[in-house]
């Protein structure tokens, strides 16, 4: 399927629930300029482009687009790939697509990123508080404020049942609860996140890296 033809997916699927305010067609078109933008050279000669693509939005428009949102990852997925066919790019490791809330964010405005990433880590893996102490994870595994939580972060900010770390074919990813807080990975907040080796989880004052066992 063609880069256009894909575009008239965004475009037929889900633009009529966005009659005002920002469109999903404007997040297709920015990727094209991002992954031109961003592309570079491997050591073998290859265009490569970033894997790792994350839109931050306004509050309001993050919610306008949560019913739709895997539907509109997904894609915006096709989107990425079908401009780096067309041009003979390649990707440095999976594509993956993240949505992020910035409150400073008027209505309509968003920002697209983009970052050379390693593959998602697999189900073995610990987190590693900030005191160095290692958590194995065991999926699913709820991380929050109850004794009944599979991970116990103690604090004001951190919501009884605040997180949780799921697996699938791809590996690990992790799901904020509805916290009053937020869920933070990289400083950015998250509704769902891909867990890569290296992520830095921020729950409340808890401050934990993911590492692949």
């Amino acid at each position: 399927m063609g880069f256009k033809s894909i575009r008239g997916l965004i475009r037929n699927a889900l633009s009529r629930a966005f009659r005002t305010g920002l469109r999903p067609t404007a997040l297709g078109n920015r990727v094209g300029r991002l992954l031109e933008k961003e592309r570079t050279t491997d050591i073998r000669g290859h265009t490569i482009v970033p894997n790792y693509l994350i839109f931050a939005l306004s509050e309001k428009d993050r919610a306008r687009f949560t019913q739709v949102e895997e539907t509109l990852r997904r894609q915006l997925i096709e989107t990425a790939q079908g401009y780096a066919r067309s041009n003979a790019y390649g990707f440095s490791g999976p594509l993956s697509i993240d949505f992020a809330t910035n409150p400073r964010f008027r209505t309509g405005r968003f920002e697209l990123s983009g970052e050379f990433r390693e593959a998602p880590i697999g189900d073995s893996a610990v987190l590693v508080t900030s005191d160095g102490v290692r958590v194995e994870i065991t999926t699913p595994q709820i991380l929050g404020r109850n004794d009944d939580c599979g991970v116990v972060l103690g604090g004001s900010n951190v919501s009884r049942h605040h997180a949780e770390i799921r697996a699938d074919q791809h590996g690990l990813f992790i799901v904020d609860l509805g916290s009053t807080n937020g869920t933070l990975v990289a400083g950015v907040a998250i509704a769902t996140h891909r867990l890569l080796h290296g992520d830095i989880v921020t729950i409340g004052d808890h401050h934990l890296r993911v590492e692949a066992v």
